[in-house]
């Protein structure tokens, strides 16, 4: 296994492995889904394997593609990314069906520092945004949770 760093992108990471908690039907199986899905962006990030997270999330996600796509375009042009890891620091729900069958959760989480290494040996900084809340919309099917949309909630 060799992380990403400014001497190259990552290789030979291990993917995720999804705990048994997140394939329950539960407040605490929801919460553990979530997490095991922010590791998986983490991953992509890292990676631009996105097939494990592709799996668990709909693609009918807007924010989820379009982060793909930017992602995936920097790692086309040769480069890669160090950094960039989401990490959970809250968690809530209801966990009530809203009126599409899904669950709404308010997820606060925190992204590090990213850095853009470009294959012509250039990096940059990308931000590192302050911690912040975002709405997660999931759905749970044929025995495990799926991620249907992820951002702002209205009216921020």
């Amino acid at each position: 296994m060799a992380p990403a760093s400014s001497a190259g992108p990552a290789a030979n990471v291990p993917v995720p492995v999804k705990p048994a908690l997140a394939d329950e039907n539960s407040k605490e199986g929801l919460e553990a889904f979530t997490k095991y899905w922010f590791e998986l962006f983490s991953y992509g990030y890292e990676t631009n394997d996105w097939a494990p997270y592709d799996e668990v999330t709909d693609p009918g996600c807007q924010t989820c593609a379009q982060t793909r796509q930017v992602v995936g375009d920097f790692y086309s042009d040769g480069g890669w990314m160090t950094g960039g890891n989401f990490q959970v620091i809250d968690f809530e729900t209801d966990f009530r069906l809203n009126t599409s069958g899904s669950v709404q959760s308010f997820v606060n989480y925190q992204q590090t520092d990213l850095t853009y290494h470009e294959k012509s040996g250039i990096k940059s900084l990308g931000n590192s945004p302050d911690a912040s809340v975002n709405v997660t919309f999931s759905i749970f099917e044929n025995g495990a949770w799926l991620m249907l949309d992820f951002g702002r909630p209205e009216g921020t």
